[in-house]
C-alpha cells in the first residue's frame, strides 16, 4: 500500500509526499533491523549464560573427579612404603598374604579424563565466539588445552611405568591374585577402586584366591625382594607424580571456577 502511494505522489509530483512515505518505509526497515539484533543480541546473552552454567557443572564434576584421582594415587603411594616395610619385616603376622594382597593392588592404575560436553559443544559448533568476554573466552580455551596435556601425561606414567614396569614385573615372579581384604590390611580401598560386583565379591571368595604364593615366604634379605623393592620405588614414584600433576589441575579447575562464578554474578546484576 505504501508503495502504491509513492507511486501515485511521484506520478502527481508531490516530492513533499514522496519524500514522507519514503522515510516512513527507511524508518521501517532501519526500526525492524534494530529490533532484530536487540533480540538476537538478547538471545545472545541468555546463550551465554546458559553455556556458562553449564560449564560451571562440568568444572564441578571435573574436580570430583580430579579429587578421586588424588585419593587413588596417596594410597597408592602410601601403599608401596607400607610393602616394603612388610617386606623388611620378617616376623609381621600374615606378611606373605598382605605383600600379595599389596603387589596386586599395586598393579591397578587409575585412568584421568576430565572432558566437558559443553564446551566440546561450543568448540564443535563453533560456538565459542558466545562468551562475549575475550580474557575469560581466552582462559577456558587455555584450561581445557592445559586438561588435555595432563591427562596425557598421566596415561604416559601409567602405560610405561606401571602397565609395561610394575605390571609385568609382577606377573613375571609369578605374584598370585590375591583379592584385596580390608579388614587384614586395616584399611579400605579407595572409594574409585571398589568397582566390585555381588558376583565379583562371591567369586573371590573362592579357595583359588587363598592367600600364598611361594616366592612370598622367603626371608626379607633373599635377592628377589631387592627386585620387589626397587619396583615398589618406581611405583610409587609414578604414583606421587601423577597426584601432583591431579593437584595443579584441581588448581587451575578450581581458579576457571572462579571467574565463571564471577562472570555469572555480574551478568545477574
Amino acid at each position: 500500500m505504501i508503495l502504491r502511494r509513492i507511486t501515485a505522489a511521484f506520478k502527481r509530483q508531490d516530492w513533499f509526499t514522496v519524500g514522507i512515505e519514503t522515510l516512513i518505509v527507511v524508518l521501517g526497515v532501519f526500526l525492524g533491523l534494530q529490533v532484530n539484533n536487540w533480540n538476537a543480541a538478547r538471545e545472545g546473552r541468555r546463550a551465554e549464560a546458559q553455556y556458562l552454567s553449564q560449564l560451571q557443572g562440568d568444572l564441578h564434576n571435573i574436580e570430583g573427579e580430579i579429587n578421586a584421582q588424588i585419593e587413588f594415587e596417596k594410597f597408592q603411594t602410601n601403599l608401596a612404603t607400607d610393602v616394603f616395610d612388610l617386606i623388611r619385616n620378617g616376623d609381621a603376622a600374615d606378611r606373605a598374604q598382605k605383600i600379595s594382597m599389596g603387589l596386586n593392588q599395586l598393579i591397578v592404575r587409575r585412568t584421568l579424563r576430565t572432558q566437558s560436553p559443553t564446551f566440546l559443544d561450543l568448540q564443535g559448533s563453533g560456538r565459542l565466539e558466545l562468551i562475549s568476554d575475550p580474557v575469560l573466552r581466552a582462559a577456558i580455551i587455555s584450561y581445557f588445552y592445559r586438561t588435555s596435556r595432563l591427562e596425557a601425561a598421566v596415561d604416559k606414567n601409567n602405560e610405561f611405568f606401571v602397565d609395561q614396569g610394575f605390571n609385568v614385573f609382577v606377573w613375571n615372579k609369578s605374584v598370585p591374585a590375591r583379592p584385596w581384604n580390608n579388614a587384614l590390611m586395616k584399611e579400605p580401598l579407595p572409594t574409585s577402586s571398589e568397582l566390585d560386583s555381588a558376583f565379583a565379591v562371591s567369586a573371590k571368595k573362592s579357595p583359588l584366591y587363598a592367600a600364598g604364593g611361594a616366592f612370598l615366604a622367603a626371608p626379607p634379605d633373599a635377592a628377589i625382594w631387592k627386585e620387589v623393592i626397587a619396583q615398589l620405588t618406581w611405583r610409587g614414584t609414578i604414583a606421587i607424580n601423577n597426584e601432583g600433576l591431579a593437584e595443579e589441575l584441581r588448581a587451575e579447575t578450581q581458579e576457571l571456577e572462579a571467574k565463571l562464578a564471577a562472570q555469572l554474578e555480574r551478568r545477574a546484576r
